[in-house]
């Protein structure tokens, strides 16, 4: 097997422009006689946010659940195309696709909290592979930490997480996924049930992530993608319209589409 994805290893610091960490061509999923992707390209870049936008039913978690093979969790679909790991391909034979899901890390749009302690939740994952050497309970702080979720409950850690506030809680699902460190982050709509003030701390905290991982962002939420993506990627009825730094998307898109969805003229 691949070691990249079994380790997980970080790709090397250079002065040259980095591989993509993720090399997605020609993807495809049916269900059915109907399309849901189509002839989707894109180069996944490392250490940097990219926010995945467009109407509903365009494809954006279709796409996000084909970046570490949940798409093969639902029987029906077909995949068709190749999505690339820093090389590899992410769906060969011999690749484990729950070693995939671990180097690609997933948060959903309603929080998965486990009906156990705010601890035991975080360290869920790393319990799954007992290793002698490895210290849990400062691992399980130090992605609580990069959760933004450290100081509001660090006297608290065997607190029911239930008990915990809704943004509170996708937060904990955060670090609960940064607890394996992924090399890949990907979520789908993080901020869509949350107030105001929930979904800003889960932005300052996907701000301060970007500089450590790639992740990308499913958002319906237009000026969240323009607020703090580097770049954005627009889908249309599966296709992937167009793609690139997110300030010359939004200041001066190539497509017509792109410009009607972005400007609210759409539909």
């Amino acid at each position: 097997m691949n070691p990249t994805l079994l380790e997980g290893a970080a790709a090397p610091k250079s002065t040259a422009v980095p591989d993509p960490v993720i090399t997605v061509e020609d993807l495809g999923v049916t269900a059915g006689s109907q399309i849901l992707l189509r002839g989707v390209n894109v180069r996944v870049p490392d250490r940097a946010l990219s926010a995945v936008i467009g109407p509903s039913g365009c494809g954006k978690t279709t796409f996000l659940r084909c970046l570490n093979r949940m798409v093969e969790l639902t029987p029906e679909l077909r995949r068709t195309g190749s999505v690339r790991y820093r090389g590899e391909d992410i769906y060969a034979p011999d690749i484990d696709p729950a070693r995939v899901r671990r180097r690609i890390g997933m948060v959903f749009q309603r929080s998965t909290v486990f009906p156990t302690s705010i601890f035991e939740n975080v360290a869920f994952g790393l319990r799954l592979e007992p290793d002698a050497t490895m210290d849990i309970g400062a691992r399980v702080e130090a992605s609580l930490r990069r959760a933004g979720l450290w100081s509001e409950i660090r006297d608290d850690l065997d607190r029911p997480a239930l008990s915990l506030s809704g943004g509170q809680q996708q937060r904990l699902c955060i670090a609960r996924a940064l607890a394996v460190e992924p090399r890949v982050l990907l979520l789908d709509e993080p901020t869509s049930s949350l107030d105001p003030v929930g979904t800003r701390k889960v932005e300052e905290m996907l701000s301060a992530l970007r500089n450590e991982i790639a992740i990308v962002l499913v958002s319906h939420n237009i000026a969240q993608a323009a607020r703090i993506s580097d770049r954005t990627l627009f889908f249309y009825e599966g296709r992937l319209i167009e793609e690139g730094p997110t300030p010359q998307l939004f200041e001066s898109p190539r497509e017509r589409l792109t410009e009607e969805y972005i400007t609210g003229r759409f539909g």
